[in-house]
């Protein structure tokens, strides 16, 4: 397998901050920080840009998961 591109990693580590903050318990802080991110890639960069709406997906299927195990419990 290929090594990462830099802007996958960073697109990735980005998403990786966004769900640490939903993990302490902080959603909104967690969404403002990866759409801040997001909006300014989309300003300055169109890969990043493109990577991060990838991780805006999977952060939003992460985020639909945790309520869904909470509503279990």
């Amino acid at each position: 397998m290929p090594p990462l591109s830099t802007k996958t990693r960073i697109a990735f580590k980005i998403a990786a901050r966004a769900r640490k903050f939903v993990l302490e318990g902080c959603p909104v802080e967690g969404y403002d920080y990866l759409y801040s991110c997001l909006a300014e890639a989309k300003e300055s960069d169109e890969e990043l840009y493109a990577l991060l709406q990838a991780e805006v997906v999977k952060f939003e299927a992460r985020i639909d998961q945790l309520l869904e195990e909470s509503e279990l419990d």
